[in-house]
């Protein structure tokens, strides 16, 4: 029995060193698999904010009193604020959003110290940042018109409120989903066109040989890939982590494992390495616009919430949130762990049987 478990091990670690071999030869492979990565990182760390540092709005005021003067003062002398026009009329107002050189529109009727009404008008084209000009807006108003009590916000485990924190550490564990899925996806179809994979299965691995041997290479480079991304967050983003580094790192490697049944599942159906391709950057897109990073999954109808939280990579983005700001340990989160270790092994089980189907058909 012994034997035949190091015999099986031999034949595992063969496999590993192939597929590592492959992967890594090419010195252009090498550099594609972590300049990406680490590019797309600063672009998501600087470009991915709903922030607005930069409010151009106009201004169509026909009130003359202290209350709408001093309500324009404030939002004038808001850093974010730029006022680029005063109107006359609502046609210099909506011409002015009309043309893209105002994100805001503010209408103050001549009856406003009476009536406290004001006009907003916002530019939705781009609905997000609408929404976040509309709230600033607002936060002044409410300030403006709260004599008797004031409001303080804290913003718990991320006290300075960035998007950056929550998009950029949730790529830490979504960039990996496109390394893994990819480079599992293509493991076979790659042997199919090289004509290796008649070679592979003549030899003495058993299916779940094959699998381990092709699945252990990509969860490895996506696992030093998700470090290498977290070391960035940490020391250059400044964000610190208050988790323990054993409970990420735990994560990390059950995460990997929970998406790559999904890739050499593709690799299985696909017959082409173009076909991998797609499907594997189709399945990339779903798995991510439904985790919840981008976009919270209470926006979303009950029926889709549903599916959402079929999505492996759900559970693993508000895990590593719950570890890096939250400071909580493995332990703490079983409930979002044995979801995401089910799920894996619901899909290594579909490779498996595919990969199984595929050499006795």
């Amino acid at each position: 029995m012994k034997a035949v478990i190091e015999e099986s091990i031999l034949r595992i670690y063969a496999l590993i060193v192939k597929e590592f071999l492959t992967i890594l030869k090419d010195k252009s492979s090498r550099v594609i698999l972590f300049a990406p990565i680490i590019v797309q990182c600063f672009i998501f760390g600087y470009g991915a904010s709903y922030h607005l540092e930069h409010v151009p709005y106009a201004l169509y005021c026909q009130d003359n009193s202290k209350e709408a003067f001093s309500l324009l003062m404030k939002i004038k002398h808001t850093p974010k604020f730029e006022q680029i026009a005063v109107c006359d009329d609502m046609h210099c107002l909506t011409d002015k959003i009309d043309s893209q050189e105002a994100l805001l529109g503010i209408y103050i009727p001549e009856n406003f110290s009476k009536t406290k009404n004001i006009d907003i008008l916002t530019d939705a084209r781009n609905t997000a940042s609408a929404n976040t000009a509309a709230s600033y807006v607002t936060q002044i108003i409410d300030e403006n018109n709260s004599k008797n009590s004031i409001l303080n916000f804290r913003y718990l485990f991320n006290p300075n409120n960035y998007t950056r924190y929550t998009i950029l550490i949730g790529m830490c564990l979504g960039l990996s989903v496109i390394q893994v899925l990819l480079l599992s996806a293509l493991s076979v179809c790659r042997e199919k066109e090289d004509g290796t994979y008649d070679m592979m299965l003549m030899t003495p691995s058993k299916t779940y040989e094959l699998l381990l041997g092709k699945a252990i290479a990509p969860v490895a480079i996506a696992t030093v890939q998700s470090i290498i991304l977290i070391l960035i967050c940490n020391f250059y983003f400044a964000i610190e982590i208050k988790g323990d580094v054993f409970s990420l790192l735990c994560l990390i490697v059950l995460f990997d494992l929970a998406i790559v049944g999904l890739g050499l599942a593709i690799s299985t159906l696909c017959k082409t390495t173009m076909q991998a391709l797609i499907s594997g950057f189709s399945c990339c897109l779903v798995l991510i616009l439904t985790s919840g990073l981008l976009t919270s999954i209470d926006g979303m109808p009950d029926w889709f919430r549903i599916i959402a939280k079929m999505n492996p990579v759900h559970y693993g983005i508000y895990a590593i949130w719950n570890i890096y700001l939250e400071g909580k340990s493995i332990f703490d989160i079983l409930d979002l762990l044995i979801p995401l270790a089910v799920l894996g092994v619901i899909t290594f089980s579909i490779a498996a049987y595919l990969f199984r189907h595929r050499i006795d058909n």
